[in-house]
């Protein structure tokens, strides 16, 4: 009896009767019902003016010329999915269409929208989809997955100088909202692809104003003309200042490359008033900077953890923190900068170093791997106040040449040559270390995270630092094996990868990130990986391909049809995992 009772209410919680609807650009007629693939709506406009709760709309393959606003909701557990048919290629094109915006989502909620391409959209202020809550509504419960969001430009020239009043957003999340409960809340923008948008003085992905919740994850958003992804506040955006911040966010394992313009300081990601997120394991490379975590408006950005990530070969620092100016009350507040790994920034040599500090109070700089480019700088820290009780410690500190006493910090009014001397005059770093710090590989064209053995990062990293349980380093380790937390992203267990009775094994993987095809290069004692098997898995565990190790120890993988992102590889036998590690698709 409990079983039938436990089937039956299974059961109950299942909505048997959910509907599906279709469209059809080709074939169908608005005039239908759109109940079946011969009865399919033409345009997705008229699905988005009439599908109702729990149901799903599937988009038959073609170009659409339209300029969508949605007028329907879900409910809460019944969502409206709105995605492509089977595998088919759905694009939303603003060619010759007359409004700015191609998907408009006003003070609506409980919508899925999945799986289809949103492209070339030329107007100043073009957007490509917009989130957007008025003073007196709210919205919740939107996600956004699988989109791509491509050509949404303010010109059509992609070198052009904007004004302040040239821009493009490919995706906006806007809270006008007044008060806490006029939030826009949940919002999911996963497994996206955002590239190739002219976007003037505004951001590819942007969160702004009274936004309460929200997940950025998974995403690749590079080749844009400004800042790949903001999380923004202090803008006057709701007319309440108590709410006008995006807040209660994560930002995790995005991959933002070439974010850059000629023009702003186009950071990969970009926290600027916004409070309480969580920015970690993301890869920022090739942008303006790193990661910038700053206030340009009167304010404060305020809690902002920065844990995991890996920042190389950006244009400027690698990492920027502070208020903007000193024209304004606005700094950086109470937040962390921990476990991180710096390669090489400041390409563009312009004196900044790794780590560029302005206006930040109650902050901590800590267990990061900082390893600057031939300039030998380390940091610059400018003379603005207010910057009150910072901490830098336990951090990995080192310089191609390889010379603690050849270094250059700028520290306020003063300059130091001498790490030493950097250490007794400011008071910081005193647990750091000078030191190579032990990277697989420290080439910007082929990276490799992983420490290897027998370096001083491991367990050197802050003996008071504190992890939940599931904690894991940036390639999904435990984030403390051994005596304490290690520097930098990689948690040391084996060279790169996982011991196997008493034998290593050795991968490395080239080029990674890649475009068209990564080989793995293994050694091993003999017999150590053979008729092993190497399977790589997307972040949802889902393996998309599978390879038995050839006897050359050496593995040609080509990337076939798999979408740019962040990807996870296992080598095994016999169900034993020999070693594991993360690749890049750009």
């Amino acid at each position: 009896m409990k079983k039938c009772c436990i089937l039956f209410f299974l059961f109950w919680g299942i909505n048997l009767f959910s509907q599906s609807f279709y469209v059809d650009g080709t074939n169908g007629n608005d005039n239908n019902s759109g109940t079946s693939l011969v009865l399919a709506w033409k345009t997705i406009q008229h699905a988005f003016d009439n599908a109702t709760p729990g149901s799903t709309v599937f988009i038959r393959g073609g170009t659409y010329y339209e300029n969508v606003y949605a007028n329907v909701s879900g409910t809460v557990g019944n969502p409206i999915i709105f995605r492509n048919y089977q595998t088919e290629l759905v694009l939303l094109d603003g060619t010759g269409t007359s409004q700015t915006d191609m998907l408009y989502i006003e003070d609506q909620s409980n919508l899925i929208i999945k799986n289809i391409t949103i492209q070339n959209r030329v107007v100043n202020y073009a957007t490509g989809v917009v989130i957007s809550c008025t003073a007196n509504s709210a919205v919740s419960n939107i996600t956004l997955k699988n989109l791509k969001i491509t050509g949404i430009n303010w010109t059509t020239i992609p070198n052009a100088v904007p004004t302040s009043n040239n821009n493009s957003n490919p995706l906006l999340v806007y809270g006008s909202g007044t008060n806490q409960s006029n939030a826009i809340t949940n919002i999911i923008v996963d497994s996206c692809e955002v590239y190739n948008n002219i976007t003037g003085f505004s951001e590819s992905i942007a969160l702004d104003g009274n936004v309460d919740g929200f997940t950025v994850s998974n995403n690749s958003v590079h080749d844009n003309k400004n800042i790949g992804i903001d999380m923004a506040g202090n803008y006057k955006v709701s007319s309440n200042p108590l709410v006008d911040q995006a807040r209660n966010g994560n930002c995790i394992q995005n991959i933002c490359y070439n974010n850059i313009s000629s023009y702003a300081a186009s950071g990969g990601i970009y926290v600027d008033g916004g409070r309480d997120i969580l920015i970690e394991k993301n890869t920022c490379c090739g942008n303006g900077w790193g990661i910038e975590i700053g206030c340009e408006e009167n304010g404060s950005t305020s809690n902002i953890i920065v844990r995991d990530n890996v920042i190389y070969n950006n244009r400027e620092a690698g990492l920027s923190i502070g208020g903007y100016t000193n024209m304004t009350t606005g700094q950086v507040l109470n937040s962390s900068i921990l476990n991180n790994t710096f390669l090489k920034n400041d390409y563009s040599n312009s004196g900044l170093g790794e780590i560029y500090i302005t206006k930040m109070s109650n902050c901590k700089i800590q267990s990061n791997i900082i390893y600057t480019n031939a300039q030998n700088i380390l940091m610059y820290k400018d003379n603005i106040a207010p910057s009150n009780n910072n901490s830098i410690n336990y951090n990995c500190w080192y310089t191609p040449n390889n010379n603690s006493n050849g270094i250059t910090i700028s520290w306020n009014t003063s300059t130091y040559n001498s790490f030493a001397t950097y250490q007794t005059q400011t008071g910081m770093d005193a647990n750091s270390i000078y030191s190579d710090p032990g990277l697989t590989n420290s080439t910007v064209s082929a990276p490799d995270f992983h420490i290897l053995q027998n370096n001083p990062c491991i367990d050197s990293g802050d003996p008071n630092y504190a992890i939940i349980l599931t904690q894991t380093d940036y390639y999904g380790n435990p984030r403390i094996s051994g005596a304490g937390v290690d520097i930098g992203v990689h948690e040391f267990s084996s060279p790169n990868g996982i011991l196997n009775d008493e034998n290593e094994i050795f991968i490395q993987t080239y080029p990674n990130p890649f475009h068209q095809s990564i080989e793995f290069v293994m050694s091993a004692p003999e017999s150590g990986i053979k008729n092993a098997e190497l399977r790589i898995t997307d972040v949802f565990g889902k393996v998309v391909i599978k390879e038995t190790v050839p006897d050359s120890e050496k593995c040609t993988i080509q990337r076939g049809h798999l979408p740019a992102g962040m990807y996870f590889f296992k080598i095994g036998r016999s169900g034993n995992d020999l070693c594991s590690g993360k690749i890049i698709i750009q």
